[in-house]
């Protein structure tokens, strides 16, 4: 793979690097890890990488500042060091699902289009490429995907991506691995605590001592640092992805989404993956609040949102007509109450960074978040600026339950989708 940090430095030689989390974001904080010169990194995953929500990601990587999420300029460097990230993984010939088809956010009607389409194709960090598409060529540029004549309009971004997210991880892991880096999989961390001059980390398997440590658990975050009396304020929803059983569909097509639907679809090996936020579940209505580490396997609401959409949706995608449930996976994105990432050290901590607030695009910005997070612990100047994306940019236990996290979540062009209805991976 290429280097996307600058050279080794001796003084990173010497220090012991914990990364706990085995996603795409804990592996890429590994790899850039290693990368920077660092010698002694350890990943500790509670079962084996990708075994949890990135492995139920759908894998679309594209220029989500442009118009989707107020991440700013800062949100676009990330996003375009994800997409030059996994190009450069295929150009060396590495197999990972890569298909540059692009990305089309879609309007069924005129005032989806204002509010959904509009503000993609005006938003300032719109690329020059971007395409304001009419019906006609939607149906055109998707090849029998989409019936034209059940849509309006729509924007296209010619420079987004696909992947397979367990192949990407697997490749980042071979690689660390290669590089030196150690595994510990089946290994659940139960609490961390800074003690000044290195980081004590307790586990079901014993306690061990780390110079720095990078928390990159997801959704189990706060199970991690709770030790450190710090709570982010993470809203958990369990998120389902359904693929059909093979439609035919040629692997050039883009990948689609409707907000007017709370939709997302793509191909993935001839078949549709598609998934809908209606039926999102945040965890806290569910009334338990421990999450087991890995995928849920919650059947009736898979089954509810087969039952309730498929119809619908197959009026505007022929392919989905008498399609039947190949497979299905379900992960558990963590949302923020102003929709930013985070990335930074643990206030009252020198030696624990903590990466998360995926919102649902941890794919697309786990590259530029492990390496900022590389850079972070070992005392690097970041590539990209933080301050939006700092810790304590929240106060403290600002929010006692998920329950006011939810209620904080803003409002999208006036009307509060509770953000647990985000089309985004």
């Amino acid at each position: 793979m290429a280097t996307t940090t600058g050279s080794a430095e001796v003084g990173f030689a010497g220090k012991r690097i914990a990364v706990i989390g085995a996603g795409i974001i804990g592996c890429s904080t590994a790899f850039h890890l290693l990368k920077a010169g660092a010698r002694q990194v350890t990943v500790i995953e509670a079962r084996e990488p990708a075994a949890a929500t990135t492995g139920a990601g759908a894998g679309f990587v594209s220029h989500w500042s442009a118009g989707m999420f107020p991440l700013g300029e800062e949100g676009l460097q990330l996003q375009q060091y994800g997409l030059d990230f996994y190009r450069a993984i295929h150009d060396l010939g590495v197999e990972i699902g890569y298909r540059p088809n692009g990305t089309l956010m879609m309007a069924l009607t005129e005032a989806g289009r204002e509010r959904f389409v509009r503000p993609v194709l005006d938003s300032p960090y719109a690329p020059a490429e971007m395409q304001d598409l009419s019906a006609k060529q939607i149906g055109e540029k998707t090849r029998g995907l989409i019936d034209a004549t059940q849509v309006h309009s729509g924007a296209f971004n010619p420079h987004g991506i696909q992947l397979d997210t367990r192949l990407a991880t697997g490749v980042m892991v071979d690689e660390i691995v290669r590089m030196g880096g150690v595994f510990r999989n089946g290994t659940a961390v139960t609490g961390i605590h800074d003690a000044g001059s290195h980081v004590k980390i307790e586990t079901d398997k014993g306690e061990f001592e780390a110079d720095g440590v990078v928390v990159a658990a997801g959704a189990w975050n706060n199970e991690v640092l709770k030790g450190l009396g710090w709570r982010l304020p993470l809203l958990r929803v369990m998120a389902t992805r359904i693929v059909t059983d093979g439609r035919g569909l040629p692997s050039t097509l883009p990948t689609v989404q409707c907000r007017e639907l709370r939709l997302w679809l793509r191909e993935s090996f001839g078949a549709v993956m598609w998934g809908t936020g209606r039926h999102y579940q945040p965890y806290y209505k569910s009334g338990d609040d421990w999450i087991e580490p890995g995928q849920p396997r919650n059947v009736d609401l898979m089954q509810a949102m087969d039952d309730d959409e498929l119809a619908r949706l197959q009026k505007i995608f022929p392919p989905l007509r008498g399609s039947k449930v190949s497979s299905w996976a379900q992960g558990v994105p963590c949302y923020t109450p102003d929709s930013g990432l985070i990335v930074g050290h643990v206030p009252g901590t020198t030696n624990v960074v903590a990466v998360g607030g995926d919102n649902e695009t941890g794919v697309s910005h786990g590259p530029g978040l492990g390496r900022l997070s590389a850079e972070l612990v070992l005392g690097q100047k970041p590539f990209v600026d933080t301050t939006r994306f700092r810790l304590d940019r929240f106060a403290r236990d600002s929010y006692a339950s998920e329950a006011e996290i939810a209620a904080a979540l803003p409002a999208w062009n006036g009307v509060h989708e509770a953000r647990s209805v985000s089309q985004l991976q």
